[in-house]
């Protein structure tokens, strides 16, 4: 494992940043110290609001809308204004997963969180989706303007030279920590990518390496006490699970902001939110003392704002609460609940957003690919269409799929359900609206840990579901990377048979005690649509959300591709009717 020293120390200013060139200040032992915290993780490029929330207030379904990052700014702002001594963090993933990305290669967010200027921003994996190329361009953006937000990425390694991240040296494109100091206060801040993940399930170069998350704080942490600084944070994109494992074992932490797991902290349950642990979480490190951790959930629909008080260089306290952005146009009765309220759309965010949403409406005709033939749609079955060509499978759901399995670069086979596409795939120019239409819902790509053997139930569970009297045609599978035969007058939980997968440059037999990596939709990680077995999966942690729209995967894909034609193979090898 290799380490480098930093070329500076970044040393900032409370509200505004840093300024590399400030000498390091010796701490004054003083008695008691409060460093607030605003933070928000994972917005995936959600620059607009989210419509349609569904709350819940003494059993009765309130429909509000909530976030967007116009909130945000907003919200930061209130809570720099009245805490002197504040930090505004990101931890990562700040692209990838809307229109406003695809469209805009990470300009969009950059000139919103340059708005905001955060202090410090940590890399996701996300942030890899297009390789460093991509990443290097997005933080050209980011540096774009007076704000100059440290990106932070201690245990992220391109290779020097070879990425455009480091062309000169390790450090060219963030640092691995920054000082901040407030008066004769000193903060230390180590910023941590989550390492496997983002190594084989996103698109980093093939030289760009991850160092070990504790083994990499351990270092930085030891280097930082080393300079005389003892009130150390963390700012993860590593999952909220791994932030209480590095916060017990390591020395000297007192606070981790986290993102990766779109964790909800707090007392919202009553409301019908996923709430996962209080706000803040609180554990103690290997030297016995206090630790404060918090995240922000998704999407821009938080930010949280937490507040660690040191007395010394311990943590005494970890408070603060998270702030759920709800409209002023939310229902009074909900409004009026302990720690829920409305914030207001910070009005330069929201012209920005606007600017980009009114080019975006126009963007969206953008042909992206030449369709040479008619795809048709057919949810289960052979095609009965002339123009189709008679008697063959979906090829508007087979070609989903591909552009499925081209999106999660580790996974075997890619599954997609009947009802999760719309529309069959005209002859003549395809366009990103088009792809929308297509691929309509608000679903998001996953992956899934799976034996031979729970494939082969829970795609029979699909079929099953299918012809059953309250069940869908929508449930029936199509996929990309796999072939199965399909027998509808065959006994319940054996219509599917003869499963292959596509390994080694050759059809593989399914093998039962094997384990595979599938991409699908979230829709039906849920155990919806009669997949009833992905739901039990999902419970036991085997399910990943890639938080990839779906529909933005297809553009991708047909972007790169620039023809859509008649796919050469469909995942229903043979079909017996009923």
């Amino acid at each position: 494992m290799k380490f480098y020293q930093p070329l500076v120390l970044a040393c900032g200013l409370a509200l505004w940043g840093c300024s590399p060139s400030q000498q390091a200040v010796e701490p004054a032992d003083v008695s008691t110290f409060e460093l607030t915290v605003a933070h928000i993780n994972d917005h995936h490029s959600h620059l607009q609001p989210t419509q349609n929330i569904e709350l819940m207030l003494d059993g009765e379904v309130i429909t509000t809308e909530v976030g967007g990052f116009a909130r945000v700014a907003e919200k930061i702002a209130e809570i720099r204004a009245a805490n002197p001594d504040t930090l505004a963090l990101h931890a990562g993933d700040a692209v990838t997963g809307t229109l406003f990305y695809t469209l805009y290669e990470g300009a969009a967010d950059a000139a919103l969180m340059n708005h905001v200027c955060f202090d410090a921003f940590e890399l996701g994996n996300h942030e890899f989706d297009n390789g460093d190329t991509g990443l290097a361009k997005f933080l050209d953006y980011l540096a774009t303007g007076p704000c100059e937000t440290l990106v932070l990425g201690a245990n992220v390694e391109p290779e020097v030279t070879v990425s455009p991240l480091t062309p000169k040296t390790r450090w060219d494109s963030f640092k691995p920590y920054s000082i901040f100091q407030f008066g004769q206060q000193q903060v230390g801040l180590i910023g941590l990518d989550i390492a496997v993940k983002t190594k084989n399930s996103s698109q980093p170069d093939a030289t760009t390496m991850f160092a070990d998350e504790l083994e990499t704080a351990a270092y930085y942490i030891a280097e930082l006490q080393a300079q005389g600084i003892e009130k150390i944070g963390l700012l993860t994109h590593i999952q909220y699970a791994n932030d209480i494992r590095l916060a017990k074992a390591l020395p000297a932490v007192d606070f981790i902001i986290g993102g990766d797991s779109h964790t909800l902290l707090g007392d919202f349950s009553e409301y019908g939110l996923p709430s996962e642990g209080p706000y803040p979480t609180e554990v103690t490190n290997a030297d016995g003392e206090r630790v404060c951790i918090a995240q922000a959930w998704e999407y821009a629909k938080v930010v949280g704002e937490l507040k660690v008080e040191f007395a010394g260089d311990a943590v005494q306290r970890c408070g603060g609460q998270p702030h759920l952005l709800l409209s002023e146009a939310t229902p009074a009765a909900l409004l009026q609940q302990d720690g829920l309220g409305a914030v207001a759309e910070d009005t330069t965010a929201k012209n920005l957003i606007a600017d980009y949403q009114q080019q975006l409406d126009v963007l969206t005709q953008q042909v992206i690919a030449e369709v040479p033939e008619r795809l048709c749609l057919k949810r289960m079955g052979p095609s009965t269409i002339a123009g189709c060509g008679l008697g063959r499978q979906s090829d508007a759901h087979s070609v989903v799929a591909q552009a499925f399995l081209q999106s999660a670069p580790q996974a075997d086979f890619a599954l997609q359900n009947g009802g999760g596409v719309r529309a069959e795939i005209a002859a003549g120019q395809f366009t990103i609206a088009d792809a929308y239409r297509l691929l309509p819902f608000a679903n998001t790509l996953v992956e899934v840990e799976i034996t031979g053997a729970e494939l082969q139930t829970v795609i029979n569970q699909a079929v099953d579901y299918a012809l059953s009297e309250s069940g869908s045609d929508g449930a029936f599978p199509h996929g990309a990377g796999i072939q199965f035969d399909v027998n509808l007058q065959a006994q319940p939980g054996s219509r599917i048979s003869n499963i292959q997968v596509w390994q080694q440059q050759a059809w593989q037999p399914l093998q039962a005690e094997q384990r595979y990596i599938m991409v699908t939709n979230s829709f039906l990680a849920g155990g919806n649509d009669g997949w009833q077995l992905l739901k039990q999966l999902n419970e036991q942690g085997r399910i990943t959300d890639t938080y990839v729209n779906y529909a933005q995967s297809f553009v991708d894909w047909l972007r790169a591709q620039g023809e859509i034609s008649r796919p050469e193979f469909h995942s229903t090898r043979t079909f017996i009717g009923q």
